[in-house]
Protein backbone atom coordinates (compact mmCIF):
# COMPACT_ATOMS: atom_id res chain seq x y z
CA UNK A 1 0.00 0.00 0.00
CA UNK A 2 1.53 2.95 -1.05
CA UNK A 3 1.85 5.71 1.58
CA UNK A 4 -0.59 8.36 0.07
CA UNK A 5 -3.28 5.71 0.44
CA UNK A 6 -2.08 4.17 4.34
CA UNK A 7 -1.84 8.00 5.00
CA UNK A 8 -5.41 8.52 3.25
CA UNK A 9 -6.56 5.17 5.44
CA UNK A 10 -5.43 6.46 8.78
CA UNK A 11 -7.29 9.88 8.47
CA UNK A 12 -10.42 8.14 8.02
CA UNK A 13 -10.19 6.76 11.25
CA UNK A 14 -10.04 9.86 13.07
CA UNK A 15 -13.03 11.66 10.83
CA UNK A 16 -15.46 13.25 13.19
CA UNK A 17 -16.87 16.47 14.53
CA UNK A 18 -15.33 17.98 17.14
CA UNK A 19 -17.20 20.76 16.93
CA UNK A 20 -20.50 18.91 17.76
CA UNK A 21 -19.01 17.02 20.26
CA UNK A 22 -17.93 20.91 22.08
CA UNK A 23 -21.73 22.07 21.82
CA UNK A 24 -22.59 18.99 23.04
CA UNK A 25 -20.17 19.67 26.07
CA UNK A 26 -21.19 23.13 26.56
CA UNK A 27 -25.31 22.47 26.61
CA UNK A 28 -24.19 19.99 29.75
CA UNK A 29 -22.65 23.07 31.44
CA UNK A 30 -25.55 25.34 30.71
CA UNK A 31 -27.38 21.86 32.23
CA UNK A 32 -24.81 21.92 35.53
CA UNK A 33 -25.36 25.91 35.66
CA UNK A 34 -29.21 25.76 36.04
CA UNK A 35 -28.31 22.64 38.14
CA UNK A 36 -26.55 25.23 40.69
CA UNK A 37 -28.54 27.91 40.64
CA UNK A 38 -31.58 25.86 41.37
CA UNK A 39 -29.91 24.05 44.39
CA UNK A 40 -28.61 27.23 45.88
CA UNK A 41 -32.27 28.55 45.98
CA UNK A 42 -33.42 26.07 47.19
CA UNK A 43 -30.99 25.84 49.96
CA UNK A 44 -32.35 29.29 50.70
CA UNK A 45 -35.94 28.92 50.91
CA UNK A 46 -35.60 25.48 52.84
CA UNK A 47 -33.50 27.67 55.50
CA UNK A 48 -36.43 30.31 55.15
CA UNK A 49 -38.95 27.59 56.19
CA UNK A 50 -36.57 26.61 59.42
CA UNK A 51 -36.28 30.53 60.53
CA UNK A 52 -40.42 30.60 60.73
CA UNK A 53 -40.87 27.51 62.07
CA UNK A 54 -40.04 25.19 65.17
CA UNK A 55 -41.08 21.45 66.07
CA UNK A 56 -40.79 18.14 65.23
CA UNK A 57 -42.71 18.57 61.88
CA UNK A 58 -40.02 21.52 60.77
CA UNK A 59 -37.11 19.45 61.57
CA UNK A 60 -38.18 16.59 59.44
CA UNK A 61 -39.19 18.75 56.60
CA UNK A 62 -35.84 20.32 56.97
CA UNK A 63 -33.75 16.72 57.72
CA UNK A 64 -35.67 15.71 54.11
CA UNK A 65 -35.16 18.82 52.15
CA UNK A 66 -31.53 18.50 52.67
CA UNK A 67 -30.52 15.46 50.72
CA UNK A 68 -31.79 17.50 47.87
CA UNK A 69 -28.91 20.36 47.31
CA UNK A 70 -26.80 16.88 48.22
CA UNK A 71 -27.97 15.13 45.42
CA UNK A 72 -28.12 18.49 43.38
CA UNK A 73 -23.95 19.07 43.85
CA UNK A 74 -23.68 15.59 42.60
CA UNK A 75 -25.55 15.83 39.42
CA UNK A 76 -23.47 19.11 38.28
CA UNK A 77 -20.07 17.08 39.30
CA UNK A 78 -21.41 14.05 36.86
CA UNK A 79 -22.29 16.43 34.48
CA UNK A 80 -19.69 18.40 34.23
CA UNK A 81 -16.91 15.54 34.51
CA UNK A 82 -19.11 14.64 31.27
CA UNK A 83 -18.30 18.06 29.85
CA UNK A 84 -14.67 17.82 30.64
CA UNK A 85 -13.79 14.18 28.73
CA UNK A 86 -16.08 15.15 25.92
CA UNK A 87 -14.03 18.56 25.41
CA UNK A 88 -10.51 16.42 25.83
CA UNK A 89 -12.51 13.78 23.11
CA UNK A 90 -13.17 16.78 20.93
CA UNK A 91 -9.67 18.41 21.01
CA UNK A 92 -7.64 14.59 20.89
CA UNK A 93 -10.21 14.03 17.36
CA UNK A 94 -9.48 17.26 16.12
CA UNK A 95 -5.63 17.07 16.68
CA UNK A 96 -5.25 13.69 15.32
CA UNK A 97 -7.50 14.80 11.87
CA UNK A 98 -5.38 18.19 11.72
CA UNK A 99 -2.24 15.98 12.22
CA UNK A 100 -2.79 13.50 9.40
CA UNK A 101 -4.57 15.65 6.92
CA UNK A 102 -1.29 17.75 6.90
CA UNK A 103 0.65 14.58 6.69
CA UNK A 104 -1.28 13.13 3.84
CA UNK A 105 -1.37 16.84 1.99
CA UNK A 106 2.31 17.08 2.16
CA UNK A 107 2.61 13.00 0.96
CA UNK A 108 -0.02 13.80 -1.82
CA UNK A 109 1.60 17.07 -3.39
CA UNK A 110 5.25 15.73 -3.02
CA UNK A 111 3.58 12.39 -5.05
CA UNK A 112 2.17 14.43 -7.61
CA UNK A 113 5.03 16.42 -8.23
CA UNK A 114 7.67 13.09 -8.94
CA UNK A 115 5.45 11.57 -11.01
CA UNK A 116 5.53 14.82 -13.12
CA UNK A 117 9.79 14.39 -13.09
CA UNK A 118 9.87 10.91 -13.60
CA UNK A 119 6.23 9.30 -15.28
CA UNK A 120 7.97 5.88 -15.52
CA UNK A 121 8.83 5.17 -11.72
CA UNK A 122 7.26 2.91 -9.99
CA UNK A 123 5.12 2.97 -6.73
CA UNK A 124 8.01 1.24 -4.93
CA UNK A 125 10.36 4.23 -6.53
CA UNK A 126 7.52 6.72 -5.45
CA UNK A 127 7.28 5.83 -2.10
CA UNK A 128 11.13 5.59 -1.56
CA UNK A 129 11.26 8.82 -2.85
CA UNK A 130 8.56 10.53 -0.48
CA UNK A 131 10.17 8.76 3.10
CA UNK A 132 13.29 10.61 1.83
CA UNK A 133 11.55 14.12 2.61
CA UNK A 134 12.27 15.50 5.70
CA UNK A 135 8.86 16.55 5.93
CA UNK A 136 7.36 13.17 5.95
CA UNK A 137 9.87 11.21 7.36
CA UNK A 138 8.00 8.96 10.04
CA UNK A 139 4.90 9.98 8.44
CA UNK A 140 3.29 6.24 9.26
CA UNK A 141 4.31 6.37 12.50
CA UNK A 142 3.22 10.41 13.44
CA UNK A 143 0.22 8.92 12.24
CA UNK A 144 0.26 5.84 14.06
CA UNK A 145 0.41 7.90 17.37
CA UNK A 146 -2.34 10.60 16.25
CA UNK A 147 -4.52 7.66 15.99
CA UNK A 148 -3.85 6.03 18.86
CA UNK A 149 -3.87 9.27 21.12
CA UNK A 150 -7.45 9.50 19.81
CA UNK A 151 -8.59 6.20 20.43
CA UNK A 152 -7.33 6.45 23.60
CA UNK A 153 -9.06 10.02 24.49
CA UNK A 154 -11.97 8.53 23.49
CA UNK A 155 -12.27 5.77 25.20
CA UNK A 156 -11.16 7.74 28.26
CA UNK A 157 -14.23 9.51 27.58
CA UNK A 158 -16.72 7.08 27.16
CA UNK A 159 -15.06 5.55 30.16
CA UNK A 160 -15.86 8.48 32.15
CA UNK A 161 -19.77 8.79 30.40
CA UNK A 162 -20.20 5.23 31.35
CA UNK A 163 -19.09 5.82 34.71
CA UNK A 164 -21.23 8.77 35.75
CA UNK A 165 -24.32 7.48 34.12
CA UNK A 166 -24.17 4.11 35.58
CA UNK A 167 -26.56 1.37 35.29
CA UNK A 168 -29.20 3.63 36.17
CA UNK A 169 -28.28 6.94 34.58
CA UNK A 170 -27.85 10.20 37.09
CA UNK A 171 -29.60 8.29 39.36
CA UNK A 172 -28.43 10.90 41.95
CA UNK A 173 -32.08 11.89 43.31
CA UNK A 174 -33.53 7.80 43.41
CA UNK A 175 -31.74 7.57 47.00
CA UNK A 176 -33.89 10.21 49.18
CA UNK A 177 -35.19 8.56 51.20
CA UNK A 178 -39.48 8.70 51.87
CA UNK A 179 -39.86 11.73 54.16
CA UNK A 180 -40.34 11.16 57.86
CA UNK A 181 -42.76 13.63 60.14
CA UNK A 182 -46.25 13.04 61.11
CA UNK A 183 -47.14 15.13 57.76
CA UNK A 184 -46.31 12.03 55.75
CA UNK A 185 -46.12 9.06 57.45
CA UNK A 186 -49.15 7.29 58.35
CA UNK A 187 -51.16 6.79 61.99
CA UNK A 188 -52.44 9.43 63.96
CA UNK A 189 -49.31 10.96 64.96
CA UNK A 190 -49.33 14.83 65.93
CA UNK A 191 -48.47 17.55 63.16
CA UNK A 192 -46.26 19.75 64.78
CA UNK A 193 -45.39 23.28 63.10
CA UNK A 194 -44.71 25.89 65.92
CA UNK A 195 -44.44 29.81 64.11
CA UNK A 196 -41.45 31.04 65.45
CA UNK A 197 -42.68 34.42 67.08
CA UNK A 198 -40.61 37.61 65.43
CA UNK A 199 -39.95 36.17 61.74
CA UNK A 200 -39.62 38.17 59.08
CA UNK A 201 -39.11 36.72 55.82
CA UNK A 202 -35.67 37.53 54.03
CA UNK A 203 -36.39 35.56 50.70
CA UNK A 204 -39.43 35.81 49.00
CA UNK A 205 -40.54 33.09 47.19
CA UNK A 206 -42.47 34.84 44.49
CA UNK A 207 -39.18 35.60 42.73
CA UNK A 208 -39.36 31.50 41.74
CA UNK A 209 -43.05 31.72 39.71
CA UNK A 210 -41.61 32.61 36.77
CA UNK A 211 -38.28 31.18 36.02
CA UNK A 212 -37.73 32.03 32.15
CA UNK A 213 -37.76 29.98 29.96
CA UNK A 214 -36.29 28.93 26.04
CA UNK A 215 -36.08 31.74 23.92
CA UNK A 216 -37.42 31.86 20.29
CA UNK A 217 -35.34 32.91 17.69
CA UNK A 218 -32.84 33.69 20.29
CA UNK A 219 -34.25 31.00 22.72
CA UNK A 220 -31.03 29.44 24.90
CA UNK A 221 -32.82 28.86 28.34
CA UNK A 222 -30.28 30.60 30.84
CA UNK A 223 -28.16 29.19 33.60
CA UNK A 224 -26.16 32.20 35.79
CA UNK A 225 -24.55 31.85 39.09
CA UNK A 226 -26.49 32.43 42.49
CA UNK A 227 -26.36 35.79 43.12
CA UNK A 228 -27.65 39.12 44.43
CA UNK A 229 -31.23 39.46 43.51
CA UNK A 230 -32.03 42.36 40.30
CA UNK A 231 -34.39 44.02 39.27
CA UNK A 232 -35.63 41.96 37.31
CA UNK A 233 -37.64 39.13 38.69
CA UNK A 234 -35.00 35.60 39.24
CA UNK A 235 -31.98 37.12 37.02
CA UNK A 236 -28.71 36.61 39.48
CA UNK A 237 -26.24 38.97 39.70
CA UNK A 238 -23.82 38.77 36.86
CA UNK A 239 -20.42 37.49 37.14
CA UNK A 240 -17.53 40.20 36.62
CA UNK A 241 -16.45 38.69 33.87
CA UNK A 242 -19.82 39.20 31.85
CA UNK A 243 -19.94 43.06 33.43
CA UNK A 244 -16.60 43.54 31.61
CA UNK A 245 -17.63 42.15 28.43
CA UNK A 246 -20.68 44.24 28.45
CA UNK A 247 -18.63 46.97 28.73
CA UNK A 248 -16.07 46.29 26.90
CA UNK A 249 -18.66 46.29 23.97
CA UNK A 250 -20.41 49.40 24.69
CA UNK A 251 -17.17 50.87 24.96
CA UNK A 252 -16.74 49.73 21.30
CA UNK A 253 -20.03 50.80 20.41
CA UNK A 254 -19.87 54.28 21.30
CA UNK A 255 -16.35 54.76 20.23
CA UNK A 256 -15.86 57.67 17.55
CA UNK A 257 -14.73 55.06 15.40
CA UNK A 258 -17.71 53.83 15.26
CA UNK A 259 -19.87 56.65 14.75
CA UNK A 260 -20.10 57.32 11.16
CA UNK A 261 -20.97 53.60 10.64
CA UNK A 262 -24.20 53.70 13.40
CA UNK A 263 -25.06 56.94 11.63
CA UNK A 264 -25.20 55.27 7.94
CA UNK A 265 -27.31 52.62 9.90
CA UNK A 266 -29.47 55.21 11.27
CA UNK A 267 -28.87 54.16 14.56
CA UNK A 268 -29.02 56.35 17.73
CA UNK A 269 -27.60 54.88 20.56
CA UNK A 270 -27.04 58.01 22.43
CA UNK A 271 -28.36 56.66 25.22
CA UNK A 272 -25.70 53.32 25.70
CA UNK A 273 -23.20 54.44 28.76
CA UNK A 274 -20.54 51.78 29.11
CA UNK A 275 -21.22 52.65 33.09
CA UNK A 276 -24.37 53.01 33.42
CA UNK A 277 -25.76 49.91 36.00
CA UNK A 278 -29.08 49.89 34.25
CA UNK A 279 -27.53 49.56 30.55
CA UNK A 280 -25.43 46.60 32.22
CA UNK A 281 -28.38 45.08 34.47
CA UNK A 282 -30.77 45.14 30.99
CA UNK A 283 -28.43 43.53 28.94
CA UNK A 284 -27.28 40.89 31.71
CA UNK A 285 -31.00 40.17 31.34
CA UNK A 286 -31.31 39.42 28.27
CA UNK A 287 -27.98 37.08 27.97
CA UNK A 288 -29.01 34.95 31.18
CA UNK A 289 -32.34 34.56 29.57
CA UNK A 290 -30.84 33.33 26.01
CA UNK A 291 -27.70 31.53 26.86
CA UNK A 292 -26.97 31.44 30.94
CA UNK A 293 -24.25 33.71 30.40
CA UNK A 294 -22.31 30.62 28.27
CA UNK A 295 -20.68 32.36 25.08
CA UNK A 296 -20.81 28.80 23.19
CA UNK A 297 -24.70 28.20 23.69
CA UNK A 298 -25.94 27.33 20.76
CA UNK A 299 -29.74 26.23 20.16
CA UNK A 300 -29.65 23.21 18.19
CA UNK A 301 -33.65 22.35 18.31
CA UNK A 302 -35.87 25.25 17.19
CA UNK A 303 -36.89 26.47 13.54
CA UNK A 304 -34.15 28.73 12.96
CA UNK A 305 -31.57 25.50 13.43
CA UNK A 306 -33.96 23.62 11.45
CA UNK A 307 -33.08 26.41 8.72
CA UNK A 308 -29.70 25.39 8.95
CA UNK A 309 -28.68 29.08 11.28
CA UNK A 310 -29.14 27.86 14.80
CA UNK A 311 -28.90 31.01 17.11
CA UNK A 312 -25.60 31.28 18.78
CA UNK A 313 -23.37 32.71 21.21
CA UNK A 314 -24.36 35.25 24.42
CA UNK A 315 -27.46 37.13 22.76
CA UNK A 316 -28.38 34.06 20.78
CA UNK A 317 -28.09 35.85 17.48
CA UNK A 318 -28.59 33.70 14.38
CA UNK A 319 -25.57 33.97 11.86
CA UNK A 320 -27.52 36.25 9.23
CA UNK A 321 -28.54 38.56 12.16
CA UNK A 322 -25.42 38.66 13.63
CA UNK A 323 -23.15 39.59 10.49
CA UNK A 324 -26.05 42.69 9.91
CA UNK A 325 -25.20 43.88 13.30
CA UNK A 326 -21.71 43.23 13.35
CA UNK A 327 -19.07 46.21 13.99
CA UNK A 328 -15.97 46.00 11.55
CA UNK A 329 -12.99 43.74 13.41
CA UNK A 330 -15.87 42.18 15.88
CA UNK A 331 -17.25 40.07 13.47
CA UNK A 332 -16.39 36.00 15.49
CA UNK A 333 -20.26 34.84 16.59
CA UNK A 334 -18.68 33.02 19.84
CA UNK A 335 -16.60 35.54 20.71
CA UNK A 336 -18.55 37.39 23.51
CA UNK A 337 -18.09 40.86 23.28
CA UNK A 338 -18.48 40.49 19.61
CA UNK A 339 -22.08 38.78 19.73
CA UNK A 340 -22.79 41.17 22.76
CA UNK A 341 -22.24 44.65 20.31
CA UNK A 342 -24.35 42.63 17.67
CA UNK A 343 -26.98 41.76 19.85
CA UNK A 344 -26.86 45.06 21.13
CA UNK A 345 -27.19 46.87 17.73
CA UNK A 346 -29.88 44.50 16.43
CA UNK A 347 -32.03 45.79 19.58
CA UNK A 348 -31.52 49.55 18.33
CA UNK A 349 -32.26 48.50 14.77
CA UNK A 350 -35.54 47.10 16.03
CA UNK A 351 -37.27 47.85 18.79
CA UNK A 352 -35.27 52.01 18.97
CA UNK A 353 -33.53 51.09 22.67
CA UNK A 354 -32.79 48.72 25.46
CA UNK A 355 -36.25 49.58 27.34
CA UNK A 356 -38.34 48.35 24.41
CA UNK A 357 -36.74 45.03 23.73
CA UNK A 358 -39.69 42.29 24.69
CA UNK A 359 -37.82 40.66 27.48
CA UNK A 360 -37.41 43.98 29.45
CA UNK A 361 -40.64 45.75 28.24
CA UNK A 362 -42.43 42.33 29.73
CA UNK A 363 -40.11 42.27 32.94
CA UNK A 364 -40.34 46.06 33.50
CA UNK A 365 -44.11 45.59 33.56
CA UNK A 366 -44.42 42.75 35.84
CA UNK A 367 -44.50 39.90 33.06
CA UNK A 368 -42.26 36.58 32.46
CA UNK A 369 -39.09 37.23 30.18
CA UNK A 370 -40.00 37.40 26.26
CA UNK A 371 -37.11 36.17 23.67
CA UNK A 372 -36.55 38.69 20.86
Amino acid sequence: MSLVTTLSSMKDKVQGDPEAIRNIAAALRVVAGHVDTSSGKLVNYVDEVGKAWDGGSAEAFHTYMAAYPRAGAALKGAVTTCAAALDTAAGALETAHNTISGLHQSAVTEESAYKRQHPDASQDDVDTHLQAQPSLSGAVSTATRAVSDAESALTTAKTALDGQLGRDGFAFFHGIRPPGGADFQPGDQQVDWRKVNGYRPSTTLSSADDPGGPGGPGGFAGGGDVGAPSSYGNTPAPKAQVVDWIKQALTIIKSPEMASILRARGLDVSDLDPNDPTDIQRIWTVIYHESGGNPNAINNWDINAQNGVPSQGLMQTIPPTFNAHALPGYTKIREPVDNIIAGVLYTYSRYGDLAHHPGIRSLDNGGGYKPY
